[in-house]
């Protein structure tokens, strides 16, 4: 294992040796001695040392790599970005890569071979660093709420209202009647209380952030303890574990049943005086079947009236619609009917199956909303203006189907009521504008999951476009869509690279086809 750099001179009997910038001088004398390092510290051997003697013993010198000269060949930042040229990322941010690059150089021993080499290195990492910049991309994974991708594509009202108010002041915490201060997200709480069917709702940053708030209002220190089954201990992308968050608000896990199997019985047994609440987390992310059991919501709510616990329901994918109209969906339970069936609190994502921003909704009763909101964790996880002013045509959306009429501006419920007939439509229109020659596309059935924590139990039926390119691997097919602007994201599958059409928005088949067609015609950046 290399530690070192050497030089050697003509006779073997000294080494001159460059460990982490410093110069070594070695003579050999039996076996390889240090003569002198400069690692010693209070009459102590330093680390360096010992890593120079364990190697200098084996007595067997290792291929010579580079010498102090090459050392000395390692340019100027200067010069590096003199050579660099313009570029549209700011000037500090490529100065720190051409001083990271040369300080790597010097530490490591390891400099390229030559000049250019090293010019070359640094174009690499500042592209490697542009492609970090937030971009839009064309997803066609199929995958509708693609959590890296950002989840839930806002609707062009949503998208509009955040331009507008964040472009200039707005009135989020003033009343234009009186005008005088007034709280903020007074009306989207309005409109979610009356979608979910509760007396109160507010607003926080995400949907951690809700549970965290109400574990950490209603788990006193007389009552610590919340129930939950062990067969919703779950962990969500992300790393987010349930049994964390309540170990972070204060609140005491008392495990009840086991993975597959709990009943009301454990419940009521795990009851004691130290128990603060109950509560019931939906499983996002998989599911379970044949030998399970668990106790429904409403025998829960029931329980906790009993000994009064409040149940709480942290129903994560922010199902309001029926997704049983969905084809291949399966039917999950509303926060409307959660709290129907007697839940004491909802929350649930904004940016799932809602289709709205990142935020996290918590609906209830009147008198612990305001209980919340009263805490002063509500300030630091309350939403800022853009996702408010993103919400709110969203959640007004939704109450207009409750007059009768459809949901035509909510873009996720368009994505996942596509048909397979439309996207083949689509599909055909794609292929119809490429002339290929070395691209092999066929256009299949596909089955896909709407991601980000929803439905897991469901299977979408989709349409794709899967492609072979004599002399390209699709491996390399899909790195070098990601390159385009904007990058294409597909999928790998059967040996082909695949282009599901169900996220894959109708105003950009036409900018599909024209990077099909420069993948053939190799004319990549």
């Amino acid at each position: 294992m290399r530690e070192f750099d050497y030089a050697k001179n003509d006779s073997w009997q000294s080494v001159s040796l460059f460990f982490g910038g410093q110069r070594a001088s070695v003579r050999e004398s039996g076996e390889f001695e240090i003569v002198s390092y400069g690692m010693k510290k209070n009459g102590k051997t330093g680390q360096g040392e010992i890593a120079l003697r364990e190697v200098l013993s084996q007595k067997t010198m290792p291929p010579m790599n580079h010498s102090q000269e090459d050392f000395r060949k390692i340019p100027s930042v200067d010069r590096l970005l003199r050579d660099f040229g313009p570029s549209d990322l700011p000037q500090a941010l490529i100065v720190s890569l051409a001083r990271d690059l040369t300080s790597e150089a010097r530490q490591t021993g390891n400099p390229p071979a030559t000049y250019e080499a090293m010019l070359h290195c640094l174009r690499q990492r500042v592209n490697a660093l542009r492609s970090a910049r937030l971009q839009p991309v064309l997803n066609a994974t199929g995958i509708v709420l693609h959590t890296n991708l950002g989840r839930a594509p806002l609707s062009p009202e949503a998208v509009r209202l955040m331009s507008e108010v964040s472009a200039g002041y707005c009135n989020l915490e003033f009343d234009l009647v009186e005008g005088s201060r007034s709280r903020r997200g007074g009306y989207v709480e309005k409109c979610f209380a009356l979608l979910t069917g509760s007396s109160g709702a507010t607003v926080v940053n995400n949907c951690a952030a809700a549970l965290f708030l109400v574990l950490h209002q209603f788990v006193q220190e007389a009552k610590p303890e919340a129930l939950v089954s062990r067969g919703d201990l779950v962990q969500i992308g992300g790393g987010f574990r349930i049994p964390e968050i309540l170990s972070a608000s204060g609140a005491v896990l008392r495990e009840v049943g086991t993975t597959n199997r709990t009943t009301l019985a454990d419940f009521k047994n795990a009851i004691t005086e130290r128990t603060g609440l109950i509560l019931r987390v939906h499983r996002s992310n998989f599911y379970m079947e044949g030998f399970v059991k668990e106790p429904k919501l409403a025998e829960l709510a029931e329980l906790g009236r009993r000994f009064g616990v409040s149940l709480v329901y942290d129903q994560g994918s922010g199902t309001i619609a029926d997704t049983a109209t969905i084809s291949g969906a399966a039917k999950e339970t509303t926060p409307g009917q959660a709290l129907d069936c007697g839940a004491s609190l909802v929350c649930f994502s904004a940016d799932k199956l809602f289709g709205g921003p990142q935020a996290g909704l918590i609906c209830g009763s009147a008198d612990r909303i305001e209980t919340l909101k009263k805490n002063p964790l509500y300030r630091a996880l309350r939403p800022d203006k853009l996702a408010l002013s993103a919400l709110q045509p969203t959640v007004e959306a939704y109450l207009e189907r409750l007059s009768g009429k459809q949901i035509p501006k909510v873009t996720v419920w368009q994505q996942l009521s596509a048909t397979p007939e439309t996207l083949s439509k689509r599909g055909q229109k794609i292929i119809e504008q490429l002339c290929p020659s070395r691209l092999e596309i066929q256009l299949e059935k596909t089955f896909v999951e709407t991601g980000g924590g929803a439905l897991p139990r469901s299977r979408i039926p989709s349409v794709a476009l899967k492609i072979r390119m004599q002399g390209s691997r699709p491996q390399e097919m899909a790195a070098q869509l990601r390159r385009m602007k904007p990058p294409v994201i597909g999928y790998v599958a059967d040996n082909r690279f695949c282009l599901d059409l169900r996220t894959l928005f109708p105003s950009q088949d036409n900018v599909l086809a024209r990077h099909l067609a420069a993948l053939e015609n190799q004319s990549i950046e």
